[in-house]
């Protein structure tokens, strides 16, 4: 069953087959395609959350990028009796899937490693984050599962020699990937938050730039408006500055005349006046 090893750097044992279905023709069978040698389900009916698995992940996994429950283990006196190989199921439950109506199981190696499989590890680690064009800096969760599988490789390696210290790793382990988790929650919170704000911000743009419209065009015609009205105020002030000046003129004339008839009435006068005064002889 090599095709059916999963491709983790948790080094795990043999899958072990636990029960063979019957074939059944109202049973719907999960269409498994291969990829890289790993069996995956991609029926449409398929629940399966990681490569060759179904059903949900549990937490503590190799891939260990879906938050799940924290797992509750039992207390430190009640784990020191328990076996190693129960404690590491505790900790990293088996995989299960089932592929052709078989159910198969795989736990986690109970293999003592050492500093070869520790210089093994860090040079799978590096070979990976190459393969799969792992980002160094900022968020990557390629280059998250990838961690989360050497962390729990070690987890499985130091609890194997001392089950405490393996134990707190676990901790540490739930502790590290709530708050990573949190920091998720708050990013997608803020990415959301600022798609709103920025709808209603172009939204408010919208309206803005129809509210700007509008005005242009009220200033557009009141402008066309003050234009007629101020050619209008200069027909009348001219209109008005014509009769003015046709009326000086024709004061004017008035005032010639009379200053005429004022000569010849003032010489008739003076006339009289003389003639009134000479002595009759």
């Amino acid at each position: 069953m090599s095709e059916n090893k999963i491709n983790s750097l948790v080094k795990y044992d043999t899958p072990v087959l636990v029960t063979t279905k019957k074939s059944d023709k109202t049973d719907k069978v999960p269409q498994l395609s291969l990829k890289d040698g790993i069996p995956t389900d991609i029926s449409e009916t398929s629940s399966t959350s990681a490569p060759g698995l179904s059903g949900p992940l549990p937490r503590g996994g190799p891939l260990g990028t879906t938050p799940a429950p924290s797992l509750q283990l039992p207390p430190l006196h009640e784990l020191r009796k328990k076996e190693t190989e129960e404690i590491l199921n505790l900790i990293l439950p088996p995989r299960e899937w089932e592929e052709e109506g078989q159910l198969w199981v795989q736990a986690v190696s109970t293999t003592p490693a050492t500093s070869v499989d520790v210089q093994q590890l860090q040079e799978e680690l590096d070979l990976r984050l190459q393969e799969q064009s792992a980002f160094e800096t900022g968020i990557c969760p390629v280059r998250r599962e990838l961690y989360t599988q050497c962390f729990d490789e070690l987890i499985r390696q130091v609890t194997i020699n001392c089950a405490e210290r393996g134990l707190l790793l676990y901790r540490v382990r739930d502790e590290i990937r709530e708050t990573l988790d949190a920091y998720q929650r708050l990013y997608t919170s803020s990415c959301a938050y600022g798609v709103r704000k920025a709808l209603m911000a172009e939204e408010h743009k919208v309206k803005v730039g129809a509210r700007c419209e509008e005005l242009r065009a009220q200033v557009r015609e009141l402008q066309h408006l003050a234009t007629s009205l101020r050619q209008e105020i200069e027909q009348v002030e001219k209109e008005a500055q014509q009769a003015r000046q046709a009326e000086a003129d024709k004061h004017e004339e008035t005032k010639r005349v009379h200053q005429a008839r004022i000569e010849i009435l003032k010489k008739k006068l003076e006339s009289i006046i003389k003639q009134a005064t000479q002595p009759k002889k």
